[in-house]
């Protein structure tokens, strides 16, 4: 009878698997020989590579094809009523959550579940070539059930650890587990996983870029330690509630430190030379750790376009809020009361600046973008409201219109660049901005300075002696610029319990007006007003999952 349940199992499953990666894309299987299937590797593995169509891709991803940057304050989505722009101000709860994964991510969990019990005890001996075959298989199942728990905690809390199949109709109710007790099974996949996983594939080409490694496994559980010793979850303040709140433990962040030092001692992963080609370079790009793969295409520039452009929505439009945050080249602060700065506020910026916005007198696409009152690229009603439009992930080749083209855009899920800035964070809190007392190698600062390096900035050094706070304030402002867009702002200012600040504030943008002789005429307009409370650090579990379970405690204040 278990055989049978778990046939069930795995035609579900691979009825529904689709991918981009080359060795994944495996045909379906033929279902009049669903008896081979514990019988034959490739649909063993099959079943396993169909659980990464579940992971996180942040592309356009919200309804109204909306990112969730334009829920935080790097963004306003141009189209109203879009997915992120009820996140955005409030208008979400239990009944209904643009940003709900609840379904999904415990739809992934169960697919593991399904492997670990009902297809691996049942695989016959000599059926992979070798035991290496079958643990890259095994640690790869391990390390995505790591990944689906953590987008479920940092979003809900603790949450029910479920390893068992659970059966259709069955009494489920099951209690959330403790934040901490979540945060250490998520922790403990992943050592599961780094110990089965190789540290690259022996092919390693880019399809490989998408299936989860040694360093993947390494830096997620580096990227969990870290939010769990964050004020979020690690407060001396408010430890009672479990589900939300850990056992308070300075230690953590030397354990985050130490785990994000894993990743790097490696020295398998590098800084890719060039920021901006980041995003559309697979071939030879050491700095993907682990990547949402896809077929080259042309939707995620179209989806974010200028709308000047035929057909172009418009899309993701960067506020003034994070256009302002960008530096100048030299490291110093951009500010409007400079009156050289403020006549020509789009010169001499950070590097990284230039390559993740489009701004009014930037060429894109053959054109030039237009944004002041009356431009091509501000008469649609779709157009970018803030004069702002995305240009980091696109590729100017990849056109939609007359001569078409298509590229890479792979979500970068894990980098490096993120795990050094993990490293810094976690440095500076356990030990100061340039201590090192494990004899790592590597301070607070040295891990900063190589972001900025790489990107561009001149002088890239940051200046010695910074205190445990301001460094703080460095490592917080490097993130919100080098992850501009990729979902880390979200939730970075929640876990930093920042957010009634940051998500509260008011979106500014521009208004420009062309002075007829070549110069432009900048007014900062306010653009959207954002709502966020307290109760919105952790989302409500979803009304029908309540309904279900009744063992559940519902988010605070929800």
């Amino acid at each position: 009878m278990n055989k049978i349940k778990a046939y069930i199992a795995i035609l579900i499953s691979l009825m529904f698997f689709t991918s981009c990666t080359e060795d994944i894309n495996e045909a379906p299987l033929d279902f009049h020989e669903i008896s081979t299937v514990f019988e034959d590797s490739i649909y063993i593995r099959q079943f396993v590579n169909a659980s990464y169509n579940d992971l996180p891709n942040g592309y356009n991803r919200l309804q109204g094809n909306s990112m969730l940057a334009s829920a935080t304050d790097e963004a306003v989505h141009s189209a109203d009523y879009s997915g992120a722009n009820e996140l955005a101000k409030g208008n979400w709860g239990p009944g209904s959550n643009p940003d709900n994964s609840w379904n999904g991510n415990y739809a992934g969990i169960r697919k593991v579940n399904d492997f670990f019990h009902n297809l691996l005890p049942n695989i016959p001996e000599k059926v992979f070539k070798s035991q290496g075959s079958l643990d890259q298989i095994v640690g790869a199942a391990y390390f995505l059930r790591a990944m689906f728990y953590f987008e479920l905690v940092k979003r809900y809390g603790g949450v029910p650890i479920v390893t068992q199949v659970l059966e259709a109709n069955s009494e489920s109710n099951i209690p959330r587990n403790t934040i901490d007790e979540c945060m250490d099974f998520i922790v403990s996949q992943c050592d599961s996983a780094a110990n089965l996983l190789p540290v690259k594939y022996p092919n390693n080409n880019q399809n490989d870029l998408g299936r989860a490694t040694k360093g993947a496994a390494l830096a997620l559980k580096a990227r969990t330690l870290l939010y769990a010793a964050s004020p979020l979850y690690n407060d001396p303040g408010e430890s009672e509630d479990t589900y939300f709140h850990g056992a308070y433990d300075a230690q953590k962040w030397a354990q985050a430190a130490e785990s994000a030092y894993e990743v790097i001692a490696l020295n398998e992963y590098s800084l890719f030379p060039n920021y901006a080609g980041f995003f559309t370079n697979l071939a030879g790009n050491n700095e993907i750790i682990l990547s949402k793969m896809r077929g080259p295409n042309n939707n995620v520039e179209q989806d974010n376009g200028p709308t000047g452009l035929t057909n172009g929505k418009g899309g993701t439009g960067p506020s003034l809020n994070l256009v302002n945050a960008y530096e100048m080249a030299d490291g110093t602060s951009f500010m409007w009361s400079n009156p050289a700065m403020a006549a020509d506020p789009f010169a001499n910026r950070d590097p990284r600046f230039y390559s993740s916005i489009l701004y009014n007198g930037s060429t894109w696409m053959g054109s030039t973008v237009d944004t002041y009152l009356g431009g091509d690229d501000l008469l649609s009603t779709n157009s970018t409201k803030t004069t702002f439009y995305m240009r980091k992930f696109l590729d100017e080749n990849a056109k939609w219109f007359g001569q078409t083209g298509n590229t890479y855009h792979c979500f970068p899920i894990i980098r490096y660049a993120e795990v050094l800035l993990n490293y810094a964070e976690a440095m500076n809190e356990a030990y100061g901005s340039e201590a090192d007392p494990q004899g790592y190698g590597l301070t607070a600062k040295d891990a900063v300075e190589m972001i900025r390096s790489r990107a561009g900035l001149s002088p890239y050094q940051l200046a010695s002696g910074l205190s445990q706070s301001d460094m703080r304030e460095v490592v917080r402002h490097e993130r919100q610029i080098e992850l501009a867009f990729e979902e880390h702002r979200f939730f970075d200012v929640r876990r930093w319990k920042t957010a009634e600040e940051v998500l509260g504030e008011t979106i500014e943008g521009l208004r420009i007006t062309d002075n007829g002789n070549g110069s432009f005429g900048y007014e900062i307009i306010e653009v959207e007003d954002r709502v966020f409370t307290p109760k919105m650090y952790i989302y409500p579990i979803p009304l029908s999952e309540m309904n279900r379970n009744s063992a559940l405690e519902q988010s605070p204040q929800w």
